[in-house]
């Protein structure tokens, strides 16, 4: 290691300003046989290897510079502590290592426990303590951004920096000694939650497993994310190269270290209280995820066994009640054996996963969902911990979120744990547009943010809820979107205490998040799926569910579609609702043409099932109804008997609305999309005409010359219209896509269209014990007014 010359340094520093001789300051030395301090403080303006190398040969201005900076001030204070313990090197980081050489820099950190541990003295030196008492208690004030305690404890290089020497001197920013190690322990025990007997005897005389030591460094920061994993490899004996920029991957790569040389199961004890919940990988992403471990105790095969094999025993009558006679016979010959304690003993890392043989029990109503049992206890009285573990087939994964117990005794079995995260996800499209139509803005989401309107989720366990509220209403509620057990489902809640409390929408999410992760499970299982729907005329199926909001005049609909490609559109509305109706209502099942065209909103087709005649719009496959009435145009509504009844068309009263709805009807949003018309199978094209024929029935077909496509625009000018025009036009259909076709020269007539009801429309059917119930109110009402008032009220 490369030592400072203590005694050079301060004679250079006393000549600065005369005639300086080029000196050597910096050494070689084996930390072995040397004695030397080291100093332990928190980064700040430092002075460098190169810098300090050729302090001697700048110009003054630069030297000047140099010497004014806390880091070169930190030296020299540490320079003269170091003298008055009567010795002659000093290690800094700052200075003894040319970081500019990543094999310098690697080999330095692989080594630097080792170096803290042989040093005479440690200096840990507090930059942001001038008090000359050492802080016994918890200041937020003073030490707001460190939990309250010093900075040097929240950070991770300095844990090790704590624990490895046996002489640990503490120094306050005037270099005032302020204690030691050993007279602080009960202090030390406090701020960091190392026991007192690894703090003053070291790591062998009181660890009880892995998670403790990492739960040691939950709460510390490091600048770099690697060295959060870097700066713990001294504390488990373990070396690795250093890889700067691989993140997160730093920690994995340190806890494969760990597997491969102990066989403590406590790496896999990670968030025992459930708070993270993240499945997948059962490795941990950082030490935070130990946060609750220090109590953790590991066990040894040798203890483990016995009692694994005692416990079997005293269920032995319950096992024969549910496994057969020749299979507890065998169970019993291997537990009999020796070879159980070195199985249960031995880890090993393959291209596969961690090969490990842990107790397995299945989850009732699951064939890959287990509870496997590790050789450790949350503390020495408590019963062995357990993890549960999700199979895909070949690997299993850590998993959160399970409901109920197993049922059957567990069973040894070898598997293969997966070291890499889960990455498959299921991407979903949020459509919220029409939320804003009725005063509602989308808060945000917990616990983590979304990118625009996609959405991914993990389809192993994840749950992500959205927070909508109309602050003027002081009405709130949650939409939570969530994968279990690779299982899709939708939820929607109503914030029953917002009326009472103005809690912030980070609270109450929080708050939902945390129900719905308990009744997950249920969740899940009241979903519908394809097999719920009749209908199998189109691979489009989608579901829809209206819950009305409590104490307010809306309800949330939610749409959810079912895909066979794996990626839909989740649609969220608020529409009227007097509260006629049942609620929270089921699934309803749709059938719907979001595969087709793409709409402005969710649409259920309408109109007769047949014939109809296919059609390529710009490429899309579309099946469409000839038109009965040549006069028909894009954006007409109606209603169907035998056939197409029109009513109106929502561009004419775009006209004599837009005063009242304060839009321009000639925005260049509102014009329809033209699109062009090709055919597939079922045509043929001759010049500038298509021959169409009906799907089904090769003999029926249409002749259309010049064919010219329409579609309403999908923007949110649009969606917006057919929001303010729902209650007037409930459960119409739309014309939404029409072919036209030329006749004579200028002059186009509609041969074909696309009928569709916007989900915007769609009214839920009311309650009718309800309605009953409310014109007995009114009525009554009215009777009591006309007595108090002598009135009688217009009918």
């Amino acid at each position: 290691m490369r030592l400072l010359n203590v005694e050079a340094f301060l004679n250079r520093e006393m000549d600065i300003g005369r005639t300086i001789p080029i000196t050597r300051v910096l050494e070689e030395r084996d930390d072995a046989t040397t004695a030397y301090a080291i100093l332990s403080h928190r980064w700040g303006d430092e002075v460098n290897y190169k810098e300090i190398n050729e302090l001697t040969r700048m110009g003054e201005e630069e030297r000047e510079k140099i010497r004014a900076r806390k880091g070169y001030k930190k030296i020299l204070g540490s320079c003269r502590q170091t003298m008055k313990d009567s010795l002659q090197w000093l290690w800094v980081d700052t200075c003894c290592i040319d970081k500019k050489s990543s094999s310098e820099l690697s080999e330095a950190i692989n080594s630097m426990f080792r170096w803290y541990e042989n040093s005479a003295k440690c200096y840990a030196y507090f930059h942001d303590v001038d008090s000359p008492i050492f802080v016994t208690e918890p200041d937020h004030r003073q030490f707001n951004n460190s939990n309250g305690w010093p900075e040097w404890f929240s950070r991770g290089w300095t844990l090790q920096e704590l624990i490895a020497p046996r002489d640990v001197q503490f120094f306050n920013e005037h270099w005032v000694p302020i204690g030691s190690k050993r007279n602080l322990a009960d202090t030390l025990e406090k701020i960091t939650r190392i026991p007192q007997a690894v703090l003053i005897n070291g790591l062998a005389s009181g660890v009880r497993s892995a998670a403790q030591v990492m739960s040691w460094a939950a709460d510390r920061k490091t600048t770099r994310v690697e060295d959060r994993a870097y700066s713990l490899m001294g504390l488990f004996g373990v070396h690795m190269p250093m890889l700067y920029g691989e993140g997160k991957s730093a920690f994995h790569r340190l806890q494969l270290e760990i597997v491969r040389s102990s066989n403590d199961h406590s790496i896999f004890a990670w968030d025992p209280k459930g708070r993270i919940r993240r499945s997948g990988s059962v490795l941990a992403d950082d030490p935070s995820y130990f946060r609750d471990c220090n109590g953790i105790w590991s066990v040894k095969p040798d203890w483990f066994v016995p009692r694994f094999k005692s416990r079997l025993q005293d269920h032995l009558p319950a096992v024969r009640r549910v496994m057969p006679a020749n299979l507890i016979q065998s169970i019993l010959l291997t537990l009999l054996g020796q070879s159980l304690v070195r199985e249960l003993s031995t880890f090993s890392i393959t291209n596969g996963g961690i090969q490990i043989s842990l107790p397995l029990a299945p989850y009732p109503n699951s064939s890959s969902l287990f509870r496997a049992t590790l050789r450790c206890k949350m503390d020495i009285a408590a019963p062995l911990m357990t993890i549960d573990l999700l199979s895909n087939s070949t690997v299993y994964y850590r998993f959160f979120g399970a409901t109920g117990e197993p049922t059957v005794f567990p069973r040894i079995k070898q598997l293969f744990l997966s070291c890499d995260q889960d990455e498959s996800r299921h991407s979903l499209t949020l459509d919220d547009r029409t939320i804003s139509y009725y005063g509602f803005t989308r808060c945000g989401t917990f616990p983590r943010s979304i990118s625009g309107n996609s959405v991914k989720l993990s389809l192993s366990n994840d749950l992500i809820v959205i927070i909508y509220a109309n602050d003027n209403a002081n009405v709130r509620f949650a939409v939570g979107l969530g994968y279990y057990l690779r299982n899709a489902w939708v939820h929607s809640a109503y914030d029953e205490t917002r009326a009472q409390t103005c809690t912030p929408w980070e609270d109450y999410a929080k708050r939902v998040y945390d129900w719905m992760w308990t009744k997950q499970a249920d969740l899940a299982r009241s979903m519908p799926s394809r097999g719920t729907t009749t209908d199998t005329s189109s691979d489009s199926v989608s579901f829809i569910k209206h819950t009305r909001l409590p104490r307010s005049i809306w309800a949330v609909r939610t749409m959810w579609g079912d895909w066979p490609s794996g990626n839909c559109t989740v649609t969220i509305d608020v529409a009227h609702c007097a509260g006629c109706c049942n609620g929270p209502l089921e699934w309803k099942t749709l059938v719907n043409d979001w595969d087709g065209l793409d709409t402005p909103g969710p649409m259920q087709m309408a109109g007769p099932l047949s014939p109809k005649y296919v059609l390529y719009l710009d490429g899309t496959y579309v099946q469409f109804l000839k038109s009965t009435h040549i006069g028909i145009m894009l954006g007409d509504y109606g209603h169907f008997d035998s056939t197409f009844k029109r009513d109106g068309n929502i561009f004419q009263d775009l006209e004599s609305l837009a005063e009242v709805l304060c839009v321009d009807p000639t925005d260049p949003a509102y014009r329809p999309v033209q699109r062009s018309v090709s055919g597939g199978n079922a045509t043929t094209k001759e010049g500038d005409t298509v021959i169409a024929r009906a799907s089904g029935d090769s003999s029926s077909r249409l002749i259309l010359r010049q064919p010219i496509g329409l579609s309403l625009p999908n923007n949110q000018p649009l969606v917006s219209l057919l929001k303010a025009l729902s209650t007037r036009l409930t459960n119409k259909c739309l014309v939404t896509s029409v072919v036209r076709c030329a006749v004579q020269p200028g002059q186009t007539v509609t041969r074909l269209c696309y009928f569709s009801t916007p989900q915007v429309w769609h009214a839920v059917a009311p309650n009718e014990g309800r309605l009953a119930r409310f014109k007995e109110i009114r009525c009554d009402f009215c009777g009591c007014y006309r007595k108090m008032v002598d009135f009688t009220l217009p009918s």
